[in-house]
């Protein structure tokens, strides 16, 4: 029987297949499109299982997924196989009619009534190139206690069936997906109209969590909120007219807006807690151990409202042993050809916390077909020659940084199937096995350093999150000319984590004590390292807004003005050193986005 697990191998978080270590190189694939990636000498392939078979309570039909599966792996016999099972589409409609009250519901930033969640918005056409359907998912509530023991169970049943199967002696692991996208997305980032979730799930779960985030102290939780009425038995989640403004424009106030600040995290958790729930069920039902997959942790995300998506809680999924691997896509800003290529999520976190990042690479390439509208964004190559060097582009990334990686068809229409690539993906698969075997070291030299926690502290929307993190990164960071890693404060307190000759401070407008004590061992007076502030360094406290808060850390001193506006640069003037070959008028700032939003 096939077995599979994650461990150190020189100096790096790698695969073990049956006891020998695997240069985790993978093509997600349909099972018509393999040939390619099969001639190029690659052993791992994931793809989804599709079909609906959970049908009822305790009711399956696995019929479809043995036909899949044993078709697949009989096409490559050398191959070793990921099946992704996409709990969004299982359930759909029966177990919302059996449990209404535990299905997500959606209110009006406007009104503050109940919408629908499966209108659409015209503007979302706009920014992903094509409509989100929701019609056919089961839009639970991620906060629903019910849905995490019965999915738990029809994942048991699942893959407890499966591994008694033939074609079990060629899976290598199980990749668990739920919410939009298949990425644990709450469902409504693209319902930008609303927010969610008004459940009364949502609500039970809540309360729940500031019990236990208050240990259940209820002068504390007065003190948090401001509110000297406030208890956990009666604490509602704030509308969606609270969640959308801030008090300080692009920063939620420490007290006046901790409901909406802990709601957030309480989202965060709640789709961690759904992880665990059907991973643990999963690693139950396998006879010989074998690793899972999630994807999770998108701190640089695509998407319009990040702080909605749930991805929050990093540290306490890899504070787990039911998930071995996350994976996430490599950022679409600056993607395409001469671009740059990083993850969505935090892999070098990730790799230090001893597990396997997977950098799913969904790149276009000159044979996608001209009718994939999504992220129209994105520049397509045009010739062979193109596509062949973003590949390599995206691979040197994984192979400099220890990360794994798929290659991706993801409208399963050939975008890999041709002669021409069969060479390139070789070379490249031999470079990274070839790397592998020597002892990679951490070359980075500067440290890009974000804050989780410091997102709940936004308001949803890109503003901020843009100019500090994503768009500072993949547009600017890209042509530093110097190596950098990515990784949160908290890390910068391990053993293992280097000292660096710059820490580039992204999102840090909130900061804990811990991590302020974190920083100040980090950067004592008088050490020869240097920081660059992005904005408002531990401006918020847990109590207040802080100058001196802010001044204590950096050694600077600030003044504060109320403006209400974006923060904005345009460039006037090219006569000086600093502007010299920039175009006039060119903007950055919170109110630019030169990488996500489409043409009309």
């Amino acid at each position: 029987m096939i077995t599979s697990k994650v461990a150190l191998h020189q100096g790096l978080p790698t695969l073990f297949v049956n006891d020998e270590p695997i240069v985790p190189v993978a093509a997600y694939v349909g099972p018509h499109h393999t040939g390619t990636f099969s001639q190029a000498g690659i052993r791992l392939y994931t793809f989804s299982v599709r079909g609906t078979w959970w049908l009822g309570p305790g009711q399956y039909d696995f019929s479809a997924i043995d036909a899949f599966i044993a078709d697949y792996v009989s096409r490559i016999p050398e191959g070793y196989f990921m099946p992704r099972i996409d709990l969004a589409r299982q359930g759909h409609p029966w177990w919302g009619e059996l449990h209404p009250e535990e299905m997500t519901v959606l209110k009006s930033i406007e009104t503050g009534e109940v919408i629908s969640p499966y209108d659409h918005d015209p503007r979302v056409v706009g920014y992903l190139g094509h409509e989100v359907h929701l019609e056919e998912l089961n839009l639970h509530s991620f906060h629903s206690e019910v849905w995490r023991q019965e999915a738990a169970q029809a994942v048991y049943d699942l893959i407890a069936h499966c591994e008694a199967q033939p074609y079990a002696e060629r899976i290598w692991a199980w990749h668990l997906c739920d919410g939009l996208f298949c990425e644990w997305f709450h469902w409504n980032e693209y319902n930008l109209a609303g927010m969610a979730d008004y459940s009364s799930a949502a609500v039970a779960d809540f309360r729940r969590w500031l019990r236990i985030t208050y240990k259940n102290d209820l002068a504390a939780l007065r003190r948090a909120w401001g509110q000297p009425d406030v208890r956990f038995e009666t604490a509602e989640i704030p509308s969606p007219q609270e969640r959308a403004k801030a008090f300080h424009y692009d920063l939620y106030n420490p007290v006046i807006n901790r409901p909406t600040i802990d709601y957030h995290q309480c989202m965060s958790d709640a789709t961690v807690d759904c992880i665990l729930a059907v991973c643990q069920a999963a690693k139950r039902a396998m006879p010989q151990p074998k690793v899972t997959c999630v994807f999770y942790g998108y701190q640089f995300s695509n998407m319009p409202r990040p702080q909605l998506n749930g991805h929050y809680a990093l540290e306490r999924l890899l504070a787990s042993d039911a998930v071995d691997m996350i994976a996430s896509p490599h950022c679409y800003g600056n993607r395409g050809e001469g671009g740059y290529h990083a993850p969505q999520s935090l892999a070098e976190t990730i790799r230090r916390a001893g597990k396997i990042h997977f950098d799913e690479i969904d790149c276009k390439t000159v044979w996608t077909p001209t009718t994939v509208t999504w992220k129209r964004h994105i520049s397509q190559p045009t010739t062979v020659q193109g596509t062949i060097e973003m590949l390599k582009k995206d691979a040197a990334y994984a192979i400099a940084s220890g990360t794994a990686q798929w290659w991706m068809d993801l409208t399963d229409q050939g975008w890999f199937d041709a002669p021409e690539l069969v060479e390139p993906l070789r070379k490249l698969r031999v470079i990274a096995e070839r790397v592998r075997e020597m002892e990679p070291k951490s070359f980075g030299e500067i440290a890009f350093v974000v804050s989780q926690r410091a997102m709940m502290y936004l308001p949803p929307r890109e503003g901020l999150h843009n100019a500090t993190q994503k768009m500072l990164r993949n547009w600017h960071l890209s042509r530093i000319g110097a190596p950098f890693d990515q990784l949160t404060v908290r890390d910068l307190a391990r053993p293992d984590v280097p000292r660096y000759k710059l820490y580039i401070m992204a999102n840090l407008f909130y900061l804990s004590e811990e991590e302020r004590a974190i920083l100040a061992d980090i950067l004592p007076t008088g050490l020869r390292k240097t920081a660059l502030w992005m904005y408002a360094p531990a401006l918020l406290t847990d109590t207040d807004t802080s100058l001196e808060s802010m001044e204590f850390l950096t050694g600077l001193r600030f003044g504060a003005e109320a403006v209400e506006a974006e923060m904005d640069v345009e460039i006037t003037r090219t006569d000086h050193p600093v502007t010299q070959g920039l175009p006039l008028g060119m903007r950055y700032g919170t109110g630019v986005d030169r990488e996500q939003h489409l043409l009309p």
